[in-house]
């Protein structure tokens, strides 16, 4: 009997004009989307490859030691598949040879969008009825004279129908991803299939709570009209008002200082207070130490070279002076990223307790789950971004050991030589990024999961309740 219900409630929906209308909107949209975005990101590449191989010049030409963490920073290059998936979107608040103003002014449609939206609201539409509108069609108590017991016919409907919905949006989702892998500028790996198979999965479970919420009420409303109504209410409460009011009530519950004010404090502790440290530092020790070379030291620097080749004792003395002006802005930079790090360190730390507060407080919305589960998958996220950061920071490192060597090297070449100098850093080590693995990418997205897999249990159950109380009359 179940599966006949099935059959039934599957042949009626493919039969009703909504089932073309949802074929051809999922398949406009996911298509459009794809091609649209697809275009974007190849400009995108070239405009990052175009940056990284200006910044490459630039350092080659002018590069030096005591500037090298401006010269060398790294923005984060945009994912292959932001084709499908926008996520965290760098483009509206990035300067590039590109730039173009009006994307972040107008919301791009991609894949997450599609799911969130358009299908939810499909899914309203396919459902609101299911039961009120068989009630008003006097079926329902034809059906359920028949003997077929309240918790099958709603399980037979909730199947039949989420199936119907679910066969056009899934050939959609698999042409445009079919799109996606022809795609010339695409180059898909291996991963990549199993993502897609997961973010296919997700949205399943998304669509089909939506579409629990449309029988639940249903199987709660006398008429259609009623139904809808609610359902729609519903559906703005959790796809706009919680997923906005969000990140609104965690800045209100807990407040953190502004990025911006972060950077001013950056520059002025790592550069305009760390120069005037270091001015009085030198003077002092050139007072202190080395009040001998202060003539030499007011010569232009081809001159100091000219005194240091023709006067050996000289150039000895300047070595030392050298070596302690060295460890002097060693120590100098040491102290002041050191005191940026605390500022640092409390900023990320207040920073990622707010983002666990409004976590909390979207995960009452199916919405949030499912835009962290489909932009982590993607590499599009959050969490995107911390393994970007992790990769960047060993970087750095590396970067560094290499700049100091080259520093050295040119120090016993030249005793002169100053960190203000150009530093030939043309053999330095080149970033490379490596995505995180799929379980990486998969793991910490567990309880969102969870979240979405307990509102498809909830909404059931509250309408299976509701279904049994049902007036059919």
């Amino acid at each position: 009997m179940l599966l006949h219900i099935i059959r039934k409630e599957f042949h009626e929906n493919l039969l009703n004009v909504r089932f073309l209308a949802a074929c051809g909107v999922s398949l406009l949209l996911m298509i459009s989307s794809i091609a649209v975005l697809t275009r974007s990101n190849e400009e995108q590449v070239v405009d990052y490859q175009n940056r990284v191989r200006q910044q490459d010049e630039f350092i080659d030409r002018f590069g030096h030691i005591n500037r090298l963490g401006w010269m060398s920073s790294t923005k984060r290059g945009p994912s292959h598949l932001q084709s499908l998936v926008l996520g965290v979107d760098e483009e509206a608040h990035q300067d590039n040879f590109i730039s173009n103003p009006v994307p972040a002014l107008i919301t791009r449609l991609d894949f997450v969008t599609t799911v969130t939206i358009i299908m939810s609201l499909v899914a309203i539409l396919f459902s609101y009825n299911a039961i009120s509108g068989e009630r008003e069609g006097g079926l329902l108590r034809q059906i359920l004279g028949t003997g077929v017991s309240r918790r099958v016919l709603l399980i037979g409907k909730f199947l039949g129908g989420l199936v119907s919905l679910l066969v056009p949006f899934t050939i959609s989702v698999l042409a445009g991803m079919l799109f996606l892998a022809l795609s010339p500028s695409i180059q898909l790996q291996p991963t990549d299939f199993s993502v897609f198979a997961m973010l296919l999965l997700a949205s399943w479970f998304y669509v089909a709570a939506f579409y629990g919420i449309g029988i639940l009420f249903s199987s709660r409303s006398h008429t259609s009209g009623q139904a809808i109504l609610k359902s729609l209410f519903a559906w703005v409460v959790l796809v706009l008002v919680i997923p906005n009011a969000g990140p609104f009530l965690a800045a209100e519950f807990y407040p953190i200082p502004s990025a911006t004010k972060l950077a001013q404090e950056q520059y002025l502790i790592t550069d305009r207070e760390r120069d005037a440290i270091l001015v009085q530092r030198r003077y002092a020790m050139i007072e202190s130490s080395f009040s001998d070379l202060k003539d030499v030291l007011e010569l232009p620097q081809n001159r100091i070279q000219e005194r240091l080749k023709s006067d050996p004792a000289l150039n000895e003395r300047f070595k030392l002076y050298a070596k302690g002006w060295d460890e002097i802005i060693a120590v100098t930079n040491r102290e002041q990223q050191a005191k940026y790090a605390k500022l640092e360190e409390v900023f990320q730390r207040r920073s990622d307790v707010q983002e666990d507060i409004a976590g909390v407080i979207t995960s009452a919305s199916p919405l949030s789950s499912f835009v962290f589960i489909a932009t982590d998958l993607t590499e599009t996220g959050l969490e995107a971004d911390r393994h970007w950061g992790r990769e960047l920071g060993e970087y750095n490192r590396s970067l560094g050991t290499y700049a100091d060597a080259q520093y050295k090297k040119a120090m016993e070449r030249d005793p002169a030589f100053d960190s203000n100098d150009y530093l030939d850093l043309r053999a330095r080590p080149r970033f490379q990024y490596h995505p995180a693995g799929l379980l990486e990418r998969v793991v910490p997205d567990l309880p969102q999961w969870g979240v979405l897999i307990a509102f498809n249990l909830i909404f059931f159950a509250a309408a299976s309740v509701s279904f049994q109380r049902y007036d059919v009359r």
